[in-house]
């Protein structure tokens, strides 16, 4: 942020962030950095290819390339630039189609009436929980997918640089999703075995993975309702963003059944972001919000993942900061 703005300037950008946000979603959803990735092309050509009005496609591109999202060159052709690469899909392209889609607009548009009623905004505005929603809705739910593969999947090589899994032989992924996490442990171990527990819509792409990757000798993925029960015996157990998804209430049976599956000896691992203290800027404070919207979760501060852990048993051992905004939290069951 430029700091010789004016606060009247600064705050402008806030109040009209979706100036950018919307457009960025537009060209997202009409695939335009894809269409690019070849070279540039006339907004003629990209008009056509993705059945757009071609003066209103030149009047969105070159607002976005004014903030550098693409760029308009002397021959009048739009091209990519940095920022814009990361709109092709398999990179950031499900993210901005998320954050932004209609569905995540009604919820938020119940933002206020939440902050006077304590309720969660996308079941006011959606009459139900947002897993319930999402398999009503599978093309909404494939692009959620795919937003929260592709973030997680930054933190992933993270988690397995900084923390030290050479001790453990069997691992539980609570809510593993597709496993690509277990994936990247197994992987950098090979003398580790891994369980994944998710829903069964999950499940069948996770064995999928597993079978791709050659370690389905070592790695098994088990149908599992982590708020009932989960399989006994391994040595560690792993959330891995599951604990940010629910209030506290919700964490707690998550965490207990948890505590009465593990070994005397077991390790817990938690990987989410810490708020910090104060002021600081942090990004999980704004993520903070958007878990309010959609799911009814929430991001933590240190002292409040220390109280969680305790009213399930557990006892918080320390904090391990990574490379990217994730932190692993670990705990072992209490005495």
């Amino acid at each position: 942020m430029n700091s010789n703005e004016s606060p009247p300037a600064r705050l402008m950008k806030f109040i009209v962030g979706r100036w950018i946000s919307k457009p960025i979603y537009v060209v997202a959803e009409l695939g335009i950095a894809d269409r690019l990735a070849e070279g540039p092309k006339s907004i003629q050509e990209l008009a056509q290819e993705s059945q757009t009005h071609a003066p209103f496609l030149y009047r969105t591109l070159r607002a976005l390339a004014s903030v550098g999202i693409f760029s308009e060159n002397e021959e009048r052709k739009f091209e990519l630039t940095p920022m814009a690469e990361l709109l092709k899909t398999g990179a950031m392209r499900s993210m901005a189609q998320m954050f932004n889609s209609e569905w995540s607009d009604k919820a938020w548009g119940y933002f206020l009436d939440s902050l006077k009623t304590g309720e969660t905004p996308f079941e006011k505005a959606h009459g139900m929980p947002v897993t319930d929603w999402l398999e009503k809705n599978p093309q909404a739910a494939r692009v959620f997918n795919e937003a929260n593969t592709i973030k997680a999947a930054v933190s992933h090589r993270a988690i397995v640089d900084a923390y030290d899994f050479s001790g453990v032989r069997t691992l539980t992924d609570v809510g593993g999703g597709t496993g690509l996490l277990t994936v990247e442990i197994l992987t950098a171990n090979p003398s580790m075995e891994g369980i994944i527990l998710d829903l069964p819509s999950v499940i069948k792409e996770t064995k999928e993975i597993i079978r791709a990757r050659g370690i389905e000798s070592r790695c098994q993925a088990m149908e599992c309702d982590f708020f009932n029960h989960m399989p006994s015996g391994s040595d560690t157990y792993l959330l891995s963003n599951i604990l940010h998804d629910w209030p506290d209430d919700k964490c707690h049976r998550i965490l207990t059944n948890c505590y009465k599956a593990m070994k005397a000896d077991s390790k817990l691992l938690v990987m989410e972001m810490i708020i910090p203290p104060g002021n600081e800027p942090s990004v999980a404070k704004l993520l903070d919000l958007e878990m309010l919207v959609t799911t009814g979760g929430r991001e933590r501060t240190e002292a409040e993942y220390k109280e969680i852990f305790e009213l399930a048993g557990f006892k918080l051992t320390r904090l391990i900061p990574t490379e990217e905004n994730v932190c692993i939290i670990e705990g072992i069951k209490e005495d």
